[in-house]
């Protein structure tokens, strides 16, 4: 499926689209079809986003604890990337092929076995787009810190990050596949120890600023 940005703008919200092609999915839960097709992207998307920030934070932090930090995010969304492969979900989005330098970008988006409807395909792959900016901007913010100004500013973003990860995968169990809801029961046990060691990190950092 190939979608245009003029198509993600006139895309009605997911959450309306579900019933599209639940209803063709093994159940998760009595009387609530899992959201797998969904939920995926989402984590892949996220994952992306968090392992490019952290590779690019890892060029300039200075605490070591902080670099022993980033570098377990990266292996925790690795980790992820590798669970959902095992359950058919790869990236999402992808360029499609023979588009025009001059022409808006088009993408092709893909759900596992699952042929997502097109305004959801759609909201994926302004996800997608979301995720570009983000990492964008965060290089232009960061790009402006150094030193110990850097690390807080890192591990305060980080700490922000997960808290809101934390939200999304309690919530993603309760709409999941039991494969699926397997996969984010371990995601969320590492997620609450690493926001307990971005806290010790902050409370560290605070405390070395005094």
């Amino acid at each position: 499926m190939i979608v245009t940005r003029r198509s993600a703008l006139l895309a009605l919200p997911v959450a309306a689209l579900l019933p599209e092609f639940a209803a063709a999915q093994p159940t998760a839960q009595p009387g609530a079809p899992p959201k797998d097709p969904l939920l995926a992207p989402c984590l892949l998307i996220g994952g992306r986003k968090q392992i490019e920030n952290c590779s690019y934070a890892l060029k300039k932090l200075q605490s070591d604890e902080a670099k022993a930090f980033a570098k377990a995010e990266i292996d925790e969304h690795e980790t992820m990337k590798k669970n959902l492969k095992g359950l058919g979900y790869d990236y999402p989005v992808t360029a499609a092929p023979g588009g025009q330098p001059d022409q808006p970008a088009a993408w092709v988006v893909t759900a596992g076995a699952v042929k997502l409807p097109a305004e959801a395909a759609a909201m994926v792959a302004v996800d997608h787009e979301v995720a570009d900016q983000c990492i964008a901007n965060y290089r232009r913010e960061m790009d402006k810190l150094s030193g110990r100004d850097f690390d807080k500013r890192f591990v305060g973003h980080q700490l922000d990050e997960h808290m809101a990860l934390l939200d999304k995968v309690q919530t993603f169990r309760r709409h999941a596949s039991p494969k699926m809801e397997s996969v984010l029961a371990d995601g969320q046990k590492i997620i609450e120890t690493h926001i307990a060691t971005l806290k010790k990190l902050m409370a560290g950092l605070d405390k070395g600023a005094e």
